[in-house]
């Protein structure tokens, strides 16, 4: 068998990969079944085409076709790790490596090796999301709270902002399960949840940090009294019935307030602070908020300093 039947053998042969090999300018001169399968393009009409064709449009208009060689022959191999375009427009995630083809030394053309790997992206990128999800409720779950936390307390030190926190305690969601089922509490949560989303400004972080609690984090805020005037009107919507499953439901809540920079200047002191604040609203009766004692103070002083100096 000489060369020539070698190559075509290999580029007939039924493999789950694509191969593709372009000459030094891009351009496909060898097309295997594999890439026939994954692009959907026969030989015949991909054969003397760019291989930038293959490339989503964004990646096209940011170099990256040309990048991809320019790093397969200097550095020897090139990883393609990206969205790719199909002949009937969807997109595929490719994994796959480019390598220079040399022939005595000398570059003459590239070879890339891929397979369709879309269904490991997708379940990657689900595992991902659902690790910072809650999955009840589809709001953000404890993990993305901290990690959001950190983020914007960052945000708020660099710009002398204050960054409020609420920790919200459903009320008697223990006797909902108790009386008409987990599937009733499950509801109710997930109403509770939508009506505290309603009340909030989009930049808002509304999270479920697990059970009957959650938390909601308030960049920028103007003053302590916006915060006090968002808990009033949670404390509203929550304690309105709720009809599920045909029966009225009697929800309330407890919020515990803490903000930097009035009492909290780590991220550990704004939850523990605004945990304290729960806990006396909840020991106080219920149906009502707290401001941690600090912080009342802290914003007293500053009020009153303001009025001194006008």
């Amino acid at each position: 068998m000489d060369d020539r039947a070698l190559m075509q053998a290999l580029l007939d042969t039924p493999i789950r990969h694509g191969i593709v090999v372009t000459d030094l300018q891009g351009k496909i001169i060898l097309w295997n079944r594999g890439a026939e399968a994954i692009f959907g393009y026969s030989a015949q009409e991909i054969i003397g085409a760019s291989a930038e064709k293959l490339f989503v449009p964004i990646d096209r208009s940011n170099g990256i076709p040309g990048r991809e060689m320019s790093k397969a022959r200097t550095q020897g191999c090139a990883g393609d790790f990206r969205w790719h375009l199909r002949k009937d427009g969807t997109t595929f995630w490719g994994d796959g490596m480019m390598y220079p083809v040399r022939v005595e030394g000398a570059d003459i053309g590239y070879m890339k090796v891929l397979r369709d790997a879309t269904d490991l992206k997708l379940s990657q990128e689900e595992h991902r999301r659902l690790a910072f999800v809650d999955v009840l409720t589809g709001m953000p779950n404890r993990a993305e709270l901290f990690r959001r936390l950190v983020d914007m307390m960052g945000t708020a030190q660099r710009h002398r902002e204050m960054l409020v926190l609420l920790l919200v305690d459903l009320d008697h969601l223990k006797d909902v399960n108790d009386s008409l089922g987990h599937a009733a509490g499950d509801a109710m949560l997930r109403s509770a949840a939508q009506r505290m989303r309603d009340v909030l400004r989009s930049n808002d972080l509304l999270a479920r940090l697990g059970g009957d609690e959650f938390a909601i984090l308030q960049p920028g805020a103007q003053s302590l009294d916006d915060a006090v005037v968002v808990a009033e009107k949670l404390l509203e919507v929550l304690a309105q019935p709720m009809d599920i499953g045909g029966r009225e439901v009697q929800v309330t809540g407890s919020i515990g307030i803490s903000a930097y920079p009035l009492d909290a200047a780590t991220t550990e002191q704004l939850l523990g602070n605004a945990d304290v604040a729960l806990y006396q609203a909840k020991a106080g009766g219920r149906n009502q908020y707290r401001v941690h004692e600090a912080t009342m103070k802290h914003a007293h002083t500053a009020s009153a300093s303001t009025a001194g100096q006008g």
